[in-house]
């Protein structure tokens, strides 16, 4: 029984929570079924399975109709005029890419993730589905993204590490729209990643201790073409060699997770792009 709530003769309680007037029904085992706004439509579907559906609207005529709606499908589907998957094909067209990729990014933000990584996944989505010349949900299929694939491999401009990297983005998106049960079915799910060892173009290494020394002493002088007064791109630089924080981690970087005393830095989860917290030393002369 929530706390404060009021039980009438009926059976009705009535309770406020978070500043908000709750009602429901108490049962005869002393439990309260809340009573939602919405009305829940409740059909059996041609599997013979009864199935509840929320209509997420507070009328009941239209919600009476959602029903209808609901039952007619089922009829074409047990008289063979139409299949399950060529009406989740037609309620997929019903949302526009657009309207997708913006649910993609709401979750994404509620995710934590940063706005920088947001903007590169929705734009890597957006690019190869334009360059598939797919303009709609149900228009994206395997056989369309593999010919991109082999496309980019043909073409040569892109190495299969950002081959895959765009697959990822693509892929992930995909896999939200199959979730939240937009598609039926993951339609890339088979499809995998490029070996990136066989077309490796640029080999990533520390840099030495000379080439540091040149960076930082062209930087200090100014001959170095970029943003900002030198001493404090030199002071960002140093940052970067001496912690290996990416450049986003850094620009996150608050006085509040520096320990002074103890010469630590402190990188909170959702500012780090494993979504991971650590605790990095510092030297001293960064502090």
């Amino acid at each position: 029984m929530p706390v404060g709530a009021t039980v009438k003769r009926d059976g009705t309680v009535t309770w406020t929570a978070k500043g908000k007037k709750k009602t429901g029904k108490l049962s005869k085992t002393g439990n309260v079924s809340l009573q939602v706004d919405t009305w829940t439509a409740q059909f059996t579907d041609e599997t013979g399975k009864i199935r509840k559906v929320s209509t997420k609207t507070t009328v009941r005529s239209v919600a009476e109709k959602m029903l209808a709606r609901y039952e007619r499908e089922v009829d074409r589907i047990r008289t063979g005029v139409v299949s399950r998957a060529e009406l989740d094909k037609a309620e997929a067209r019903q949302i526009t890419l657009d309207e997708a990729l913006e649910r993609l990014k709401t979750k994404m933000e509620a995710n934590g993730n940063i706005p920088a990584h947001i903007r590169g996944v929705i734009r890597r989505i957006r690019i190869v589905l334009n360059e598939c010349g797919i303009d709609s949900l149900a228009d994206i299929r395997r056989e369309a993204i593999e010919r991109w694939i082999a496309n980019e491999r043909q073409r040569g401009v892109r190495s299969a590490q950002t081959i895959n990297i765009y697959l990822i983005s693509l892929k992930s998106f995909m896999q939200y729209l199959t979730d939240v049960e937009i598609l039926p079915n993951h339609p890339l799910k088979s499809i995998r990643r490029l070996n990136a060892e066989l077309d490796r173009r640029r080999i990533r290494r520390a840099l030495t201790q000379d080439e540091i020394n040149r960076l930082l002493n062209a930087t200090a002088s100014g001959r170095l073409l970029s943003a900002g007064p030198p001493d404090e791109r030199v002071l960002i630089y140093r940052m970067l060699l001496g912690t290996g924080l990416r450049s986003t981690e850094l620009s996150l970087l608050t006085p509040s997770q520096i320990d002074f005393d103890r010469c630590l830095l402190r990188i909170e989860a959702a500012k780090t792009k494993n979504k991971k917290g650590e605790v990095l030393p510092l030297r001293a002369d960064l502090v």
